[in-house]
């Protein structure tokens, strides 16, 4: 249980670093001038862009491979695409395929760790084992941000007046290389762990039930047997995985529309905006996201306690509150004549902690539980697929568009379309039943019933 739970953590240490690593290589590559505005976006939502790739085959190939394969896979695709990326030079087309690369890592690993805690935990502990992997996805992003910050001081940052070219080229490099000596950890000890017993389970059950014979067997119900133990994505239309599947693609698509990765990779250049230099927005940003990672810990402790729904609906609420905060300091600088300074600039960040304190408690550590919680066995491979899929689909769409977006309309726009999302995932959390203490098969029987309402 001990090795399981350190792979969770080094698992979710990989999804925090690939998608935190960029916001501090991100202002030097702008800096540098190799490349326009659209292209540093399209190098940002790259990652986003393998995700959404992986995501299309990331349920068969956890179904075939099973899960613990499926987690040494993801971590071998890591630690090819850093050298990759780093040794790209200024070729932007090799650059691009290393973070695509990078990011079906990602993808792959979203999908596959939190579905093997989900079938491996113990009900009792199975939402602090999967905070497990939220914290350690935040622990990434805390020491992608703290890296950042030593290179910019080792370095300079990227506005310093005595940084040139050599330098700058050299720090966002920086930001990548390191990040492969975590990831080789996870790799070398995921080989280590047991495969998932409802994975063996459903693997094993076709021989010993059919004792070879013809996949349609009398101890089995016949011909529906594939159908619904082997888990297509014909389960999916039936009327019992509707509501669950939907809800599901309904909470991780919103979990990206309110701007969560356009944050973790924008984050030191939205501070600079507001008014804070190039080192302050660094540790700013490590602030931030240090602030998210020990709230984690808070939430972790609660999740068995208070459930999975309440959180949802206080993290999503106090969410949408910070981002209009957010959108509303923007909204002074570009409308009604507000100088961005050092006090614009601690604003905002105060804000992003608000923000970042409900997401925490809420949307950050609930997110992939209840997504894996809510499908059922049968369908949970393909579904959190899907799922996934309009998850990173809604990612790179917004990442890839961020700096044309806030070049034609500004800042503000973009914060309050987030906060709009934020409304919308309120109202969607206030859908979603409580699972905490349940077990899988109860869940799967809870969409059963029609008398089923609303949570709230």
């Amino acid at each position: 249980m001990k090795l399981i739970i350190i792979i969770a953590g080094l698992g979710g240490l990989l999804y925090g670093v690939d998608f935190g690593v960029i916001a501090a290589a991100e202002p030097y590559l702008m800096a540098l001038g190799i490349y326009s505005g659209t292209r540093v976006s399209l190098v940002v939502g790259a990652v986003m862009l393998g995700g959404l790739i992986s995501s299309l085959t990331a349920g068969v190939l956890c179904d075939w491979l099973g899960r613990k394969k499926m987690i040494v896979a993801a971590s071998a695709m890591f630690l090819l695409a850093i050298p990759v990326v780093c040794l790209a030079l200024d070729c932007f087309p090799v650059l691009f395929a290393g973070r695509i690369l990078q990011g079906m890592s990602a993808g792959y690993m979203a999908v596959v760790m939190p579905m093997y805690l989900t079938e491996t935990l113990p009900s009792a502990i199975r939402g602090r084992g999967t905070g497990v992997f939220q914290f350690f996805l935040g622990f990434g992003l805390v020491i992608a941000a703290g890296a950042g910050c030593l290179v910019a001081t080792y370095y300079g940052a990227s506005d310093a007046s005595d940084i040139n070219a050599a330098g700058m080229a050299a720090a966002w490099r920086a930001n990548f290389w390191w990040t492969m000596a975590p990831v080789a950890v996870l790799f070398f000890g995921s080989l280590r762990l047991p495969e998932s017993p409802v994975w063996l389970q459903r693997a094993r059950r076709p021989l010993s039930q059919c004792n070879g014979q013809d996949a349609r067997c009398p101890s089995t119900g016949g011909s529906q047997f594939i159908a619904t133990e082997t888990g297509g994505t014909q389960s999916l239309l039936r009327r019992r995985y509707v509501i669950p599947f939907l809800l599901a693609c309904l909470v991780l698509t919103f979990n990206k529309t309110t701007g969560m990765s356009s944050f973790t990779s924008y984050l030191v250049s939205i501070l600079h905006q507001a008014g804070f230099d190039g080192i302050f927005a660094n540790w700013g940003q490590l602030a931030v996201k240090l602030t998210n990672m020990l709230v984690t810990l808070v939430a972790a402790a609660l999740i068995d306690r208070k459930g999975r729904t309440w959180l949802l609906k206080v993290g999503t609420g106090g969410m949408t509150l910070g981002l209009a905060a957010i959108g509303s300091v923007f909204l002074a600088i570009e409308r009604f004549g507000v100088q961005a300074n050092n006090f614009t600039g601690l604003l905002t960040l105060f804000a992003f902690f608000f923000m970042q304190v409900f997401y925490a408690l809420g949307p950050g550590i609930c997110v992939w539980l209840v997504l894996s919680e809510l499908m059922p066995s049968r369908i949970r491979a393909n579904g959190m697929a899907i799922a996934l899929f309009l998850n990173q689909l809604a990612a790179c769409g917004l990442a890839s568009t961020f700096r044309p977006w806030v070049e034609a309309w500004g800042w503000s726009s973009m914060f309050f379309f987030f906060a709009a999302n934020g409304v919308l995932y309120f109202v969607t959390a206030c859908f979603i039943p409580e699972t905490k203490g349940k077990s899988l098969d109860e869940l799967e029987r809870l969409f059963e019933s029609k008398k089923k309402g609303p949570a709230c």
